[in-house]
């Protein structure tokens, strides 16, 4: 079965909003393993119409996410709602906790004009001493610290202009003339150190998930480097892998 990705923040606002705070219920529902509560208290905790709550849960229910039984109660499919946060898929993250139903907030904490080094270089086939340019933002989730993350991007000249709060991928597509096309990403756990400790406000030696990018454009550039540092207690990431024939054969 194929599965509609989670809804962007277009469209009717009112309908919007309602399918975001459902989808706070939807999470909880999935973690919990129970039934969502039923229409007459969720259109009071949504403060909302009948009919809103009820477009809002055919948008869900397309995707495979609820399911609904006339006569029934409402359940979650948390399979479903995993592959709305799919690994091999690209997007920026606010928009990833936009669809999860968060209120999502970033926030630009450093900014500095370098040089790639050796180990950036090595990866992205540059030269250690080309320019570049490095942001660390971070993204919060309903307040709680979900990912920070460390942007670097080469420039082709020290003098580039630069805007800290830009995102990296229209930075990049506005440096080199094109937009990053496809990502290599690479999967990891690390603790948390002192430095990032505080900036998760999380005690040190906190597990989290990191994810090693390299963005990459149509000509085959190496447009930008990102190493990021998730909490896997706010978003988990799903992988669709194929199985290939025979499934149960030899």
């Amino acid at each position: 079965m194929t599965y509609l990705p989670l809804p962007r923040p277009l469209g009717d606002r009112a309908h919007l909003r309602v399918l975001h705070e459902l989808l706070r219920f939807v999470r909880e529902a999935a973690e919990s393993r129970t039934p969502l509560p039923g229409e007459l208290e969720l259109t009071a905790r949504l403060d909302c119409t009948r009919q809103q709550l009820r477009n809002a849960m055919s948008s869900l229910e397309a995707q495979g996410i609820v399911r609904r039984r006339q006569g029934s109660v409402t359940t979650v499919d948390p399979i479903a709602l995993r592959l709305s946060v799919r690994l091999e898929e690209q997007f920026e993250h606010a928009e990833l906790l936009d669809r999860l139903g968060y209120q999502s907030q970033v926030q630009t904490l450093s900014s500095e004009r370098t040089v790639l080094g050796p180990d950036a270089g090595a990866v992205m086939e540059l030269p250690a001493e080309m320019p570049a340019y490095v942001v660390r933002k971070r993204w919060r989730a309903d307040g709680a610290v979900a990912m920070i993350a460390d942007d670097l991007l080469p420039l082709d000249a020290p003098d580039t202009p630069m805007d800290a709060d830009e995102s990296v991928f229209t930075a990049a597509a506005r440096v080199w003339g094109e937009p990053v096309i496809w990502e290599v990403s690479t999967p990891g756990v690390a603790t948390l150190d002192d430095t990032l400790a505080e900036l998760f406000e999380r005690p040190a030696g906190t597990p989290v998930m990191t994810f090693e990018i390299v963005g990459i454009g149509a000509s085959g550039r190496r447009l930008m480097h990102s190493v990021e540092y998730h909490d896997p207690d706010i978003v988990s990431y799903s992988l669709v892998r194929t199985v290939r024939p025979p499934w149960g054969g030899v």
